[in-house]
């Protein structure tokens, strides 16, 4: 099972990962995807995280809404059923499609079919963690994030929830409880 948190500066728009522990990118040193999307890197040991939002790092796939289309991190496009990609809004979203924990194989062997089974997509949920085309900072970002989810009013659609923590230490907690 992968656990991990990810951190995103709330001044600053470069993403922050962590699985098993803290990973940063800092804009310009991430690897990009097929389609520009920014992949993080290690950060340095004894990152201070009070300046950064945190939030679960979910081992899901990559996914990633033009507001027309759903594609991997490739750019290749994911064959979602119609009535899933329906209710998304009509704006970049990026975030991972996720079953829960421990459900990697299961969602991967759903979400790669070149025909959907509306059955097994059924418990998919889109956890939502950016705008890609928005501006302002990404605290900014995540709040409005949180008031377009809460405008769709679809359950499969949920903004990853950002928190501020204090020190190092707190992050180390907040690590072992998830």
């Amino acid at each position: 099972m992968m656990l991990g948190m990810q951190l995103q500066r709330r001044r600053f728009p470069a993403r922050l990962l962590g699985l098993f522990g803290l990973f940063a990118c800092a804009s310009g040193s991430a690897a990009k995807t097929a389609i520009g999307v920014v992949l993080a890197r290690n950060a340095p040991p004894g990152i201070d995280p009070s300046g950064y939002l945190v939030s679960e790092k979910y081992d899901g796939v990559r996914a990633l809404w033009d507001g027309t289309d759903l594609r991997f991190r490739s750019g290749l496009r994911i064959a979602a059923p119609a009535w899933f990609t329906a209710k998304l809004p009509a704006m970049a979203l990026d975030g991972e499609l996720w079953l829960g924990r421990g459900q990697f194989d299961a969602l991967s062997g759903t979400v790669r079919k070149a025909q959907p089974v509306d059955a097994q997509w059924q418990q998919v949920r889109y956890m939502v963690f950016e705008l890609p085309q928005a501006t302002g900072t990404f605290a900014q970002r995540a709040a409005q994030l949180q008031g377009i989810v809460r405008a769709a009013a679809w359950p499969a659609l949920q903004a990853v929830e950002q928190v501020t923590v204090a020190s190092p230490a707190a992050l180390q907690a907040k690590l072992k409880a998830t």
